[in-house]
């Protein structure tokens, strides 16, 4: 059997083609275009050969909203050709490095499988794929979906495929990045909608996600750094799921709104959760907010949870130094009735700072040791002024 490798939270915190479309010349027309040659595969459908063609394409300058520090910046994008492509039934294969500008409608799909860096910029989309995958990354050096400024965006993958291994409406088997100010609506009828395999990152866009399993997952990473994003799903609502790899499958948020229904956690991750910023709702979950390293140091949290509001408990990887670290920012917890906690550390609970308002037939439950150092905490309408612990199975706890 294989053992568990066990981290601790000083070690996480370090660690931290274009087929059947219509092609056309891109231009904004302030600069004299670079006209390169694009290999375009067209394929008719799923099961005939392919043809190839070559198309011309030029090099417009694109400016994106979003502000990441992610592999997506290191990209000369100026340098790459951009192309103009309305979507068909046929879909769309990409193969070739730069960015694509997409329009139209389709029930394929779009699929990238590029050794380069690739951008999708939506233009008003809507895929409601009946193969698989409504975006499909395969390959990329990078892979950035932006979201054209006033446009509304839809996709729609299909209930089953042949690979159930590509298992989210949109899905990247490397690094991801989401940004622009248009809109973006997920439906996800075959399990999560949006996965990143690596690091998936959201900076900006109005992103509406609904689902019949988790929401939104990086496996690596998922960071949300701005935008406006609403997750309803049946499963977990955003998540970073690595549980094998050190240092990796941590969640964090720095920056926009997040709300989240969802039928389990709300967000989770496998080795650590570290929100710094933004506005985060949970309207409705079983466990508001779960890792093994939960670190609340900033942003404005409301949370409505059934199980626990905040929960460290051990994942397949950390099996040591669980805790919860409150140092800013403000979080209000309404608990359900029941055998339930605002506040559940399955390790230490540390408060050093912050603003804590909390509704609950148990406010805190830590097995180790318990520290308020700090911050303006209210339980049920009542000031508190030091930590009462409560020990599984009735055991010890008290003030520490």
């Amino acid at each position: 059997m294989k053992l568990p490798v066990t981290i601790t939270a000083s070690l996480l915190a370090g660690a931290l083609i274009l087929t059947g479309c219509s092609v056309a010349d891109a231009s904004d027309g302030t600069d004299a275009a670079r006209t390169t040659t694009t290999t375009v595969t067209e394929a008719t459908d799923t099961t005939g050969s392919t043809e190839e063609t070559s198309a011309e394409s030029t090099s417009t300058e694109s400016t994106s909203t979003g502000t990441t520090d992610t592999a997506a910046d290191d990209v000369d994008w100026d340098a790459l050709s951009t192309t103009e492509a309305t979507l068909t039934d046929d879909g769309l294969t990409i193969t070739e490095a730069g960015t694509y500008v997409l329009s139209g409608s389709t029930t394929g799909q779009v699929v990238v499988n590029s050794d380069g860096p690739v951008r999708l910029i939506l233009d008003g989309v809507t895929i409601a794929s009946t193969e698989g995958a409504a975006i499909q990354v395969d390959s990329a050096e990078v892979a950035v979906i932006e979201l054209a400024d006033g446009t509304t965006n839809t996709v729609t993958d299909a209930a089953t495929r042949a690979d159930e291994e590509i298992d989210g409406a949109i899905y990247s088997a490397d690094d991801l990045v989401i940004t622009g100010t248009g809109s973006l609506t997920v439906n996800a009828t075959f399990a999560d909608g949006i996965v990143g395999k690596d690091d998936l990152t959201i900076s900006d866009g109005t992103v509406t996600v609904t689902s019949v399993d988790d929401g939104i997952r990086g496996k690596d990473s998922l960071t949300v750094t701005g935008g406006d994003i609403t997750v309803d799903a049946a499963g977990d609502g955003l998540k970073a799921s690595n549980s094998t790899d050190l240092g990796k499958g941590v969640l964090a948020i720095s920056g926009g709104s997040v709300t989240v229904t969802s039928g389990d956690d709300a967000i989770k991750a496998e080795q650590q959760v570290v929100v710094s910023g933004g506005t985060i709702t949970v309207d409705a979950s079983a466990e508001g907010i779960e890792a093994p390293v939960v670190a609340l140091e900033g942003g404005d949290i409301s949370i409505n949870a059934s199980d626990d509001g905040v929960n460290a408990a051990a994942s397949d990887i950390v099996t040591s130094g669980i805790g919860v670290t409150i140092s800013g920012g403000t979080l209000a917890i309404v608990m359900g009735s029941g055998d339930t906690d605002a506040i559940d550390s399955n390790g230490d609970l540390t408060i050093s700072g912050g603003t804590l308002d909390i509704t609950a037939q148990s406010a805190f439950d830590y097995d180790g040791s318990g520290t308020l150092s700090g911050g303006d905490i209210t339980v049920n309408g009542e000031q508190v002024t030091e930590l009462t612990g409560q020990m599984m199975g009735g055991g010890g706890g008290g003030p520490r």
